[in-house]
């Protein structure tokens, strides 16, 4: 992986944005994303209009932890 540059990790993580979104799930779990290593916590915090970043809040998840 290291091997890839910023620019094909962003599309295939773009790819997967678009693959990954279910209807009954209709935003991408980017978050399990960022705990992989740095590089990839660096990329995407760094493209979030690309990658349609979303923070999501449900009835029972305190925000305090999200953020």
């Amino acid at each position: 992986m290291d091997t890839l540059s910023d620019d094909s990790l962003l599309e295939i993580f773009d790819f997967c944005r678009q693959i990954l979104i279910m209807p009954w799930q209709p935003y991408w779990d980017w978050h399990t994303m960022v705990h992989v290593c740095r590089r990839w916590r660096q990329l995407i915090f760094a493209s979030p209009r690309r990658l349609e970043l979303q923070l999501v809040c449900k009835s029972r998840t305190p925000v305090k932890r999200i953020l």
